[in-house]
């Protein structure tokens, strides 16, 4: 079955305290991205760790692979259970990653980013790229996977071939996650239902869990849709 992911795109501390005590009681799961770590740094992860809390830290590492291999190993330290890397770091950097988590925290797992789920066709074609989105996904998703990472972040719309190609435990991240589909920054959104159905592993809700009046029912709703559509 999906976990779900909360997403804690918060930059002020009093509401991202008062998110997490609202949401104590259901959810374990938190995604600490590039805005919550700017604005509170590592603490947040430190604490949300030692509250018993698992923590997916986002911030997407992309640099040499020397400066890789030393954050990825600082980031295994803080005990997160998932981290992002960006498969267009190349090979060694991937790597790079991989011996760093082995030797500092085998429990954590790396999470490859594929093409951003802001992303559309024409957007890729206007930085360079020549294949189509898909193209792309399952070229970065097959050098990831040849590395040694764990599984990749992608859309909705890409797990149906990446499912075919790639087997559990390899893992798939989802993110863009809405209660129906709508116009937004994100292009290749989708409902719980959808991901649930195309085999997602982890479903990552940010934008309407945080932005409700009552995240608490807003995020009991998502579970039940999980569990409902695992049913089926």
């Amino acid at each position: 079955m999906p976990e779900l992911i909360v997403s804690l795109d918060i930059s002020e501390r009093k509401n991202a305290e008062a998110i997490i005590e609202k949401l104590s009681s259901s959810v374990i799961f938190y995604k600490i991205g590039a805005i919550p770590f700017t604005a509170f740094g590592p603490e947040i992860i430190r604490q949300l760790v030692f509250s018993g809390k698992k923590v997916f830290l986002d911030l997407k590492f992309f640099d040499i692979p020397n400066t890789i291999e030393n954050t990825v190993q600082c980031a295994c330290s803080m005990g997160v259970e998932l981290l992002t890397v960006h498969i267009l770091g190349g090979r060694n950097m991937l790597k790079a990653a991989v011996r760093a988590r082995n030797r500092t925290n085998p429990g954590t797992r790396i999470i490859g980013v594929t093409i951003l789920t802001s992303f559309s066709d024409d957007d890729i074609k206007e930085i360079g790229f020549s294949d189509d989105i898909n193209k792309q996904v399952l070229n970065l998703a097959e050098i990831g996977y040849d590395c040694g990472i764990d599984g990749i972040v992608c859309s909705v719309q890409e797990l149906g071939f990446l499912r075919k190609r790639f087997g559990p435990p390899f893992l798939m991240v989802c993110p863009g996650i809405r209660a129906k589909l709508s116009d937004d920054d994100q292009k290749r959104t989708a409902t719980v239902s959808q991901a649930v159905k195309a085999g997602a592993d982890y479903i990552v809700v940010g934008r309407p869990v945080i932005e409700s009046e009552n995240p608490l029912l807003v995020v009991e709703q998502f579970k039940k849709e999980i569990i409902e559509n695992e049913a089926r």
